[in-house]
């Protein structure tokens, strides 16, 4: 899903299925750091389903690049289909 916001800024929407999110702590963990990923307009981590909503600019990220940042921070994601 992608469209304008407010200030005519194009997002768009990636939903990832995440690997060794061990708690809910965890959870919280990934959301806050992808916040700060410039780029990132939204962020919702579901624990109990294993997934994260990323809403993004798509001028500024890629799907692959949002990815990698989890990776980086030691949690393996693959896009939803």
């Amino acid at each position: 899903m992608s469209g304008p916001t407010q200030d005519n800024r194009v997002t768009a929407e990636a939903i990832f299925s995440l690997f060794n999110l061990g708690c809910s702590s965890c959870s919280r963990m990934v959301e806050g750091r992808l916040r700060k990923l410039h780029g990132i307009t939204n962020v919702n981590v579901d624990y109990v389903t294993d997934t994260v909503v990323v809403g993004y600019d798509p001028k500024r990220l890629t799907t692959d690049d949002i990815r990698a940042f989890m990776k980086k921070v030691g949690h393996d994601a693959a896009e939803a289909e």
